[in-house]
């Protein structure tokens, strides 16, 4: 892979582009810069995905409760084979596949797999878009892992849910389209303040603290193994990017000093070292 044929990444656009602030978007941005992959980036109005996607031929990999297709990104397009992948976690295992000996290994045979049995406390929650498995799929253990961690963070994403950037001249279509497949009446009834919030945040917080005890483990941090970053650690700094982009600044603030900062420590070593904005 040469800079002058980079790989397609296809990423909602907002206002803080070239920033990603969706979850599986910025998981899938972070796999593309640990391998160092050289890539570019195509930015895709919400209301706009789904033509996209039926563009390159990339089916929808989830549906929304009512069994209709629920077209979101990320996408990957190799310019080269001609490939698209549709999924975060399919994208982490192409990268890997197909670039095996560049940049680090998002799935290290050594792994002491520290943190791949997490369960969430959310698991039995029912969402309005259901939660990918990929069940089956290679390195299937690091699937569970990231199932569970979207489990409890999407348990608690109405904390920020209303300060999602939208962009302006589609921003009202856009929260439209968002009630309607939650099924809500207004765009109102998204929005948690008061003591409803404060409770939400105090179970979130409740929620994050056996996955915050994994990353206790290895005590020399910031990952989940200590000094290597793996697949595992991309799937969590993915959800806390999201979170630093959309949350309101001192509650941001006060939730980096949450589990003794752990998730704090995480973010900033990722960010630092593998978020790339492009």
């Amino acid at each position: 892979m040469c800079d002058s044929n980079p790989l397609i990444f296809y990423d909602i656009s907002s206002p803080i582009e070239p920033r990603s602030y969706a979850p599986n978007p910025s998981k899938a941005r972070l796999a593309l810069s640990f391998k160092g992959v050289p890539f570019k980036t195509t930015w895709v109005d919400i209301l706009d995905i789904s033509d996209v996607r039926k563009g390159l031929g990339c089916p929808a990999t989830r549906k929304l409760d009512d069994g209709s297709d629920f077209y979101t990104l990320p996408m990957l397009r190799d310019p080269a084979s001609g490939k698209v992948v549709g999924d975060s976690f399919d994208i982490a295992n192409y990268l890997e596949d197909t670039f095996p000996n560049s940049g680090g290994c998002l799935f290290p045979p050594d792994s002491t797999r520290t943190g791949l049995d997490y369960e969430s406390p959310k698991m039995d929650m029912v969402f309005y878009a259901p939660l990918t498995s990929n069940e089956g799929s290679k390195n299937e253990a690091y699937a569970k892992f990231n199932m569970h961690v979207d489990a409890t963070f999407t348990a608690h994403v109405m904390l920020v849910t209303q300060y999602l950037p939208f962009n302006p001249n589609t921003a009202e279509a856009v929260k439209a389209l968002f009630v309607k497949r939650a099924h809500l009446s207004s765009w109102d009834d998204i929005s948690v303040q008061g003591d409803a919030r404060e409770q939400l945040k105090a179970a979130f917080k409740v929620a994050l603290t056996s996955l915050a005890q994994l990353f206790m483990i290895h005590e020399a941090g910031p990952y989940l193994e200590g000094k290597q970053a793996t697949y595992a650690d991309l799937i969590v700094g993915g959800w806390l990017n999201m979170f630093s982009a959309t949350m309101p600044e001192e509650e941001w603030k006060d939730f980096r000093t949450w589990h003794s900062g752990v998730f704090a420590r995480l973010h900033d070593a990722l960010q630092e070292n593998y978020f790339e904005c492009k």
